[in-house]
């Protein structure tokens, strides 16, 4: 019987250490990614902001395709760790991706990376890890209902929408945080659906194309995609990136916890600890954009007067 649980808790850590590499390799992509992609898209002229044009246009840079495909690269450790954990394990994890691009702004930037910096990178890393260590998230059952799914996708897309609405009205510093929440939002609404998809192919890939989710899951990635290129087109990534590095997680925590019914720790202190622990990380992640050469903000092309 010892040897039987002892055998269960080695295969159970293995287990994990599996989800934090995968998580891991997914945020140090993500966050190459951003900066090579805003590199590009800050670029382009105002105008184009949520249009089509935008993406059609920065498919002709190189930067920003090498930029989208360390995305694929990040998405594909990301859908292999969600089908191992869970949301309210791996999302946490991915806010790294800004650590992850500090070296890479700064070597673009020729600048070296200050002791104040590390000390922002020491928070988020204490945060995260009192956060998972206090939490324990657990497994979920990622497959709730019609209904819930239907309320879950019209709070998306309207809240989304909203945003969108409000960025066109506000200056482009308002405009890249307002989009870059838009952008977090559908994040974790496709973080959500690429859990629930990679538990739909247990069963075989024909049974997952005739499930709705892996076609709501293409539709939200576009639609995401769409959102963060606009965030970081708007203006410096120190708005954009830690905005949207924040509020993925929070949101795909959320739907965790309320439509997969994952588990968190909540007896006694764990919950303070465990709000403790974020707000370290969000204090991290600002922190460490208003300081380093995520910072700095690039020539932005003059503003494109509307024709009469």
């Amino acid at each position: 019987m010892i040897n039987a649980l002892a055998v269960f808790h080695h295969h159970l850590g293995r287990s994990l250490a599996s989800i934090v590499l995968l998580s891991l390799v997914s945020a140090a992509s993500y966050g190459l990614a951003a900066v090579l992609q805003h590199e590009a898209a800050i670029q382009e002229p105002p105008n184009l902001s949520m249009q089509a044009g935008l993406l059609i246009r920065l498919v002709a840079r190189p930067r920003w395709l090498l930029g989208t495909a360390l995305d694929c690269v990040a998405y594909v450790f990301q859908f292999l760790a969600l089908r191992r954990g869970s949301l309210a394990l791996v999302e946490p994890i991915l806010v790294l991706s800004l650590v992850f691009a500090l070296p890479v702004a700064a070597r673009l930037n020729h600048q070296r990376v200050s002791r104040s910096e590390l000390s922002s990178t020491g928070a988020i890393a204490a945060g995260l890890a009192l956060f998972l260590g206090v939490a324990h998230p657990g497994l979920g059952h990622p497959h709730a209902s019609l209904t819930g799914w239907m309320t879950l996708t019209s709070v998306v897309v309207v809240g989304c929408g909203a945003l969108v609405l409000v960025a066109r009205r506000a200056s482009r510093r308002w405009a890249a945080v307002l989009l870059a929440v838009g952008s977090g939002a559908a994040f974790g609404y496709v973080a959500a659906l690429t859990e629930r998809t990679g538990h739909l192919l247990n069963n075989g890939v024909v049974h997952t194309l005739s499930t709705w989710e892996p076609y709501a899951l293409a539709v939200g990635a576009v639609g995401a995609l769409l959102l963060t290129q606009s965030a970081f087109h708007a203006g410096a990534l120190r708005l954009s990136l830690p905005t949207l590095t924040v509020a993925q997680p929070l949101v795909a925590g959320c739907i965790g916890i309320g439509l997969f019914d994952e588990h968190i720790n909540s007896r006694g202190l764990a919950p303070a600890l465990e709000v403790f622990g974020l707000l370290l990380i969000v204090f991290g992640v600002f922190a460490l954009t208003r300081s380093s050469p995520l910072a700095t903000d690039p020539e932005t092309p003059t503003e494109v007067e509307p024709s009469a």
